[in-house]
């Protein structure tokens, strides 16, 4: 029986997660701004829930992102700082395939693209699929909204899962099912379960947050020749 820790921090919601065999002890709140502050609380009264030690936790897992910056920063700074002391290995899981499990878990749709207010008029968004009950996708991107109902449309995935309801209403609409929500540590506990291999041991990789912006960034700056 797998233990899992995780933690998601990315959006305005903040969560923690314990996940014991198919036992599942979770915190979870809406806390903008809040989540320095509320973090660890949830991470300690999951493991009292539960009823376990750090010793018991065979892996940790945290929302990797993208998203917000400070709050990406707090979960994987949390999760590093978890890992070094506990000795235990990190799992890093996309904050949008969160979502979209979110979305198979709701619906039982197996076709999702995964969307995020990246703001400055952008989205991250992901694709992704559920294949034997386990979750595969695409690299996550930063796209404008023209982009994004082009890419939609090309797909035919029917089926869509974020926080982009009222800033980008033009996308919603182009999904014919719409699940309204924020990625929680306990997808993320579940993601992570599925990929045992991917476990980063800490004393030679340091789990990295996700932020896709820098990366665009650095790919428009970068001499050409």
């Amino acid at each position: 029986m797998q233990t899992i820790l995780a933690v998601e921090t990315s959006t305005q919601a903040c969560s923690a997660c314990l996940k014991q065999g198919e036992e599942v002890y979770l915190e979870y709140e809406l806390a903008p701004q809040k989540h320095a502050d509320r973090l660890l609380p949830m991470v300690d009264s999951v493991l009292k829930q539960a009823g376990i030690r750090p010793g018991q936790i065979d892996t940790l897992a945290f929302g990797e992102g993208p998203g917000a910056f400070t709050g990406i920063r707090i979960a994987s700074g949390v999760i590093q700082g978890l890992a070094f002391a506990w000795e235990k290995p990190v799992v890093p899981v996309s904050t949008l395939e969160a979502l979209a499990w979110q979305g198979y878990q709701a619906s039982g749709q197996t076709q999702w693209w995964a969307c995020l207010d990246a703001r400055m008029q952008e989205l991250y968004l992901q694709a992704c699929r559920i294949e034997s009950g386990q979750l595969v996708s695409e690299p996550p991107q930063l796209v404008s909204e023209p982009k994004a109902l082009t890419m939609i449309a090309d797909s035919g995935f029917g089926q869509g899962a974020g926080d982009i309801d009222t800033v980008f209403p033009n996308v919603k609409a182009t999904f014919k099912h719409w699940e309204s929500v924020l990625p929680s540590a306990q997808a993320i506990s579940e993601i992570a379960a599925q990929r045992p291999e991917q476990a980063l041991n800490v004393e030679e990789q340091l789990p990295m947050p996700v932020y896709l912006r820098n990366d665009v960034a650095d790919k428009k700056t970068a001499p050409t020749g």
